[in-house]
């Protein structure tokens, strides 16, 4: 496998920016070319577009199920298009995808082509994918639901600021969650390009445990199953152990099976 870190400019976010990419290798040049299937892979709240390959084991994981993993840098933004700050969600639903795959063998097939993250990450892929049902086939999310977290992003800093002011004002989050699950009611009676969603969570997470549940509900209550949404909660809390451990759940959800690359 090759870890890149690749810097570049965003027109949509107006500076440059930064991703790392895992990509498999060929066996040697001789080898016929193709393209791989793709993640891209969010990052949780506080962290950044290293902390995946820093906190697990998301390279041995890409290589064993012959995928490329893009991980993306979206800072504090909720993956949003904040309205004090950067417009991180058009940034990663419209332009990084073009992006990627005119640097890397990508195959950019819907069916190839997967979204998912922890924490506010899991947050981000729900809203994305559901967003753009014609990019990414399958969602995954690690202990998130489709709202947000308003306990964190909600506290005020010194200067009488929070984030969820500068992400969404003052009634943006509450418009974003209806607007999301009007979105999926929108895609489940279309019945055209509906994504699968796969959610877990651990039974002991003190914060989104309660998210993840009211998506299941949520999700799960949609006759016959339009999303071939999956839930599942396992032992264990917020924290990169569980998510680590819980990874290539989604990846064999998505349909990846391990062999050669």
């Amino acid at each position: 496998m090759a870890l890149i870190r690749i810097g570049f400019f965003s027109e949509v976010l107006g500076m440059c920016t930064s991703c790392d990419v895992i990509l498999p290798q060929l066996p040697d040049a001789d080898a016929p070319s193709r393209t791989f299937p793709a993640m891209y892979l969010l990052h949780n709240l506080t962290k950044s577009h290293s902390t995946w390959q820093r906190m697990t084991s998301i390279e041995r994981y890409a290589n064993h199920f012959g995928a490329a993993v893009i991980m993306p840098d979206a800072h504090l933004s909720s993956y949003a298009d904040m309205l004090h700050g950067g417009r991180f969600f058009t940034y990663i639903a419209d332009e990084l995808p073009g992006i990627m795959e005119g640097f890397f063998p990508l195959s950019g097939k819907r069916e190839e082509t997967f979204i998912c993250g922890s924490s506010m990450g899991g947050y981000g892929a729900i809203k994305i994918g559901l967003s753009r049902p014609e990019k990414f086939g399958c969602i995954g999310s690690l202990s998130s639901g489709y709202t947000s977290y308003r306990g964190y992003i909600s506290q005020k800093d010194d200067r009488g600021l929070s984030l969820q002011y500068l992400t969404f004002g003052e009634t943006g989050l509450d418009e974003e969650d209806v607007e999301t699950a009007e979105k999926a009611r929108a895609l489940a009676q279309s019945n055209a390009n509906v994504p699968r969603i796969f959610i877990t969570c651990g039974q002991s997470d003190p914060i989104l445990l309660d998210n993840a549940r009211q998506a299941r509900d949520f999700f799960s209550a949609f006759e016959g199953n339009p999303f071939d949404f999956v839930y599942t909660e396992h032992p264990g809390g917020h924290n990169w152990n569980f998510w680590d451990g819980h990874i290539c759940d989604f990846l064999r959800y998505a349909g990846l099976e391990p062999g050669p690359v």
